[in-house]
């Protein structure tokens, strides 16, 4: 079984070097990322054409890419059954729902940082104040 190498084309995602590789055994020309792919690509499965993660903690997860995964955060995040929540929680709150990407922790983490109703609402009073416990009046305000 030998692997025919295969050049990165515009409009590609992340999925497209996996499926290449475990349908055809088709890799990249770049050979760090053939090796990444070929090393990572024991974590994934095809079947009918569609790529699959699975791993030791949870069942088989559906791949996405690009506009899922923004239409995915933005449901999780503010949908219908949407609290809110940073980053962490609500990348768990996606492979709960049996969805997964790379990245997905750091985009739902950028992604809560720049929802203005989370920023609107944010809960303030954990913030700390610098001379509070000084008892310093900075800004004019009693304390």
């Amino acid at each position: 079984m030998s692997s025919h190498v295969h050049q990165v084309e515009a409009g590609e995602t992340w999925i497209t070097p996996y499926q290449r590789y475990l349908a055809d055994e088709v890799l990249p020309l770049e050979p760090t990322e053939a090796r990444k792919i070929k090393k990572n690509s024991n974590k994934y499965t095809m079947i009918d054409g569609k790529l699959f993660e699975h791993g030791f903690t949870h069942s088989i997860l559906v791949c996405v890419s690009g506009k899922q995964c923004t239409r995915i955060m933005a449901e999780l995040h503010e949908g219908i059954c949407s609290s809110h929540i940073g980053g962490r929680s609500v990348s768990s709150k996606a492979i709960r729902a049996r969805y997964y990407w790379p990245t997905m922790r750091d985009d739902y983490t950028r992604y809560a940082q720049q929802c203005k109703q989370c920023q609107l609402h944010a809960d303030w009073h954990n913030v700390p104040w610098l001379f509070h416990t000084w008892g310093i009046d900075i800004m004019g305000l009693s304390l």
